[in-house]
């Protein structure tokens, strides 16, 4: 990474920062170490004193390399003057250092956007459609909607959102109904659960708040079926699910 011009960028991106920052430490570490080899050759009987002791123990960034060369000596007993020298040499990595330090202001936390060349076709409206459940814009296999709506992030595929394999909201009212269904069905078990069974007092707690949004969702739906006709495919917008209702991977 060329960090001289890298820093002389306008916008500098969160993730480019931080690799600078990985470099710069790596390198002040390095000639810190061929610095140190210079000062550890000096015979121990020598060493035992105070002299350049605060520069080989200490540890320096960018940030902190000013103050590190401003303790150095200026000048050193003979057996030291070929340590303090090359300690000295570090000066070098402190204009770097200062434009790395004075850049932080620019820094962007944002997503930095992707030079690399797409090894898929981008995503288009062509054969998509709506998903009757959870509104979003998905592609079609058959006129139906394809699996969507679930998470990777144990290592394998979890879940999936119910408005799988129905047809999209323009062309059918079926996944609406389908919903209406499940969630009708939820309220029973719930109110049955909720009555009959030997809850505890978070049982009855999480059971209540089903039965809060199953009511809901059913009068989402039922409005929605009522007020649904066919429209054209693809749609320019999703359809509007309220976002208080329960996730529809949670019908029953």
């Amino acid at each position: 990474m060329d960090i001289e011009a890298a820093l002389a960028a306008d916008v500098i991106y969160n993730v480019d920062y931080v690799e600078m920052k990985t470099a710069l430490n790596r390198t002040l570490e390095k000639a810190k170490e061929a610095a140190s080899a210079v000062y550890l050759a000096i015979p121990y009987e020598d060493r035992r004193g105070d002299e350049l002791s605060a520069q080989y123990y200490g540890t320096i960034y960018p940030h902190t390399l000013p103050g590190w060369l401003k303790k150095l000596p200026k000048t050193a007993s003979p057996t030291h003057t070929a340590a303090l020298e090359a300690y000295r040499s570090l000066e070098a990595l402190a204009p770097i250092c200062a434009k790395f330090v004075a850049a932080k202001g620019r820094v962007v936390k944002a997503r930095k956007p992707s030079t690399a060349v797409r090894k898929t076709p981008a995503r288009t409206l062509d054969n998509t459609g709506t998903c009757a459940c959870c509104g979003q814009n998905v592609k079609l296999d058959g006129g139906r909607i394809v699996m969507h709506g679930y998470t990777i992030r144990w290592g394998f595929q979890s879940g999936s959102c119910f408005g799988v394999g129905f047809r999209p909201i323009e062309v059918s009212d079926e996944g609406l109904r389908a919903a209406l269904q499940g969630f009708e069905r939820q309220l029973g078990i719930a109110r049955l659960s909720l009555e009959y069974g030997a809850l505890t007092r978070r049982e009855r707690a999480e059971l209540e708040g089903r039965i809060s949004g199953s009511k809901s969702a059913i009068a989402h739906y039922t409005a929605a079926i009522r007020d649904w006709a066919p429209a054209p495919s693809p749609p320019k917008r999703g359809f509007d699910t309220p976002p208080h209702l329960p996730h529809n991977r949670d019908i029953e």
